[in-house]
């Protein structure tokens, strides 16, 4: 693994972890079970142990983006840093961001904020779906031949398939986007 993605490893991984800091200065003001999960009406439907919670989400968290970031750095191994397409280099940190956003609300919700989950859930994904459409038709046929297997046989397919994936997820974002009105 390159210098550039330890680097990378060790910072999202520390974000992942970080917001435990936040679980452990206000775990005795929050309940034994926290929401985990919400409906659709905002009101939570699931819960989970404190610390749980507070502690395991945010390891699971850790080591689902440790081990991202280790397939995505075997894959792109052979590239050097300016020809990484832009879409690895955001998704690198989309969960270490996600983690922290998800957090915060779960431990906002039992100390009595009006965080609405649907809304925020739906503005986060919106964002991150127009951000992988703007990408996706950018990537080069010769990078895609490493990364997307079965690769199409020649680029004129690569490109119409980019096209179509970019597309559908601005689509896809603008959905998410215009659902904020309506949850």
């Amino acid at each position: 693994m390159e210098k550039k993605n330890k680097i990378t490893l060790i910072l999202t991984v520390i974000i992942c972890l970080l917001p435990m800091i936040l679980g452990a200065v206000l775990y005795n003001k929050l309940p034994e079970q926290m929401p985990v999960h919400f409906n659709i009406k905002n009101e939570p439907d699931n819960y989970a142990p404190k610390a749980f919670a507070l502690f395991g989400i945010p390891v699971i968290m850790a080591i689902v983006q440790a081990i991202c970031i280790l397939f995505t750095s075997k894959k792109t191994s052979k590239l050097n840093d300016n020809e990484k397409p832009r879409i690895i280099k955001i998704m690198e940190w989309f969960i270490p961001i996600l983690t922290v956003f998800v957090y915060i609300i779960m431990v906002e919700v039992p100390l009595g904020s009006t965080v609405y989950v649907g809304k925020s859930v739906c503005l986060i994904l919106g964002i991150l779906f127009m951000i992988i459409g703007n990408y996706m038709p950018k990537m080069s046929y010769e990078i895609g031949k490493t990364m997307i297997h079965p690769y199409p046989k020649d680029e004129k397919s690569f490109r119409r398939m980019l096209k179509i994936m970019g597309c559908s997820f601005m689509v896809l974002g603008i959905v998410f986007l215009v659902m904020i009105i309506f949850v």
